[in-house]
């Protein structure tokens, strides 16, 4: 299948941005019109990539987009100090929430023995905290087993929590160190993107766990993952920002999702739901998560006050995560009556036939 989506193309010469070689991108990478400054002139107040960037909206496509965006060769100078560089910090929740997970997931039929405490089987049956737990996993379903290949994996974390629950696993990822971490491991991983994937090589599950919103072309990724999906069974989990969520809402230019100049696109449900229609693939169910909302709260305010490297900061004080915890109920509570307010989109969707003329 040939992309329909007109992807904004580059106007005029390439201009610098710090030590940044951009390209000027004023149209809706959806639609092709003329999109709207939605904010002006901002900075990476997350790890400190040189340079001012804007960013631009269309009303109606409910997107928004980088503008202007980094040429490709100068794409890695976005992740110089980004954590797929580094091991990750020492998981930060205590034992009572670690083993109110272990719940969830034995309760999903994953093979894990099940903590014998009353109250982390309680808290367990609470929905949000259930809904996160599963997230873990991105909610998939053991019985699935098979294949799965996870886009962006980094350093391979996920792919390697993973294999240890039997799944057979792979993943790609187009940062060097991270790469060469995961091998470290042990782990089976790509150097690249999803187009370096041999073509004749098929998944039961494809993962896109926050990358989707890292490329000028989001069409073009899902298409590529679809045409190495099994046909008819095979699923592509997505997880995204949700530009649409209480927390932009809250804290505006200053909301953590942005990750400007990293995050190239931002997309609301409807925004999602045009670019995996366009990709030829069908869209078996989506909705709003509130899980990342108590991390999404003090990080903004930090940033918000004024601070700048917000991204290697190794903590905050126990108020802000109080706080957190606060803004994560409110999120929750609020999602019943509106369903888009959640930080992050999940979405599942199925790869078509193989005879019904997309696959090429």
């Amino acid at each position: 299948m040939t992309s329909t989506s007109p992807v904004a193309t580059a106007i005029g010469d390439t201009q610098s941005n710090g030590n940044i070689e951009c390209i000027p991108q004023p149209c809706c990478p959806l639609c092709g019109r003329d999109g709207q400054r939605l904010y002006a002139a901002l900075a990476d107040w997350l790890f400190g990539v040189s340079g001012n960037w804007n960013l631009d909206s269309c009303r109606t496509c409910d997107i928004a987009w980088l503008d202007p965006q980094p040429i490709a060769e100068d794409i890695p100078k976005l992740y110089s100090s980004y954590h797929t560089h580094r091991a990750a910090p020492p998981a930060r929740i205590g034992r009572l929430r670690s083993a109110t997970h272990q719940c969830v997931l034995a309760g999903m039929g994953y093979p894990i023995d099940q903590p014998k405490e009353i109250l982390p089987r309680l808290l367990s049956h609470v929905p949000s905290i259930a809904r996160a737990a599963a997230l873990g996993v991105m909610s998939l379903d053991p019985s699935n087993g098979g294949t799965l290949l996870d886009v962006g994996c980094g350093n391979g974390e996920f792919i390697g929590r993973m294999r240890s629950f039997g799944w057979n696993v792979s993943g790609v990822d187009p940062d060097p160190a991270a790469v060469q971490k995961g091998r470290n491991e042990g782990l089976n991983i790509f150097a690249g993107r999803i187009s370096d994937v041999p073509g004749n090589m098929l998944y039961d599950v494809i993962t896109l766990s926050h990358v989707i919103e890292h490329v000028s072309d989001p069409v073009d990724l899902l298409s590529d993952c679809r045409k190495r999906l099994r046909p008819e069974t095979g699923i592509l989990v997505i997880t995204t920002p949700n530009i649409k969520s209480l927390g932009h809402r809250w804290f505006k230019n200053y909301w953590r999702g942005l990750e400007i100049p990293r995050h190239l696109i931002l997309f609301s449900p409807d925004a999602l739901s045009t670019c995996i229609a366009r990709s030829g693939l069908y869209l078996r169910s989506m909705r709003t998560e509130t899980r990342i909302a108590r991390l999404i709260y003090p990080t903004s305010a930090c940033a918000k006050n004024g601070n700048q490297n917000v991204g290697e900061r190794t903590g905050f004080s126990v108020g802000a995560m109080c706080m957190g915890y606060a803004f994560q109920f409110m999120e929750d509570v609020l999602t019943y009556f509106k369903k888009d307010l959640g930080e992050e989109i999940y979405c599942v969707c199925t790869a078509p036939a193989e005879d019904d003329g997309h696959r090429n």
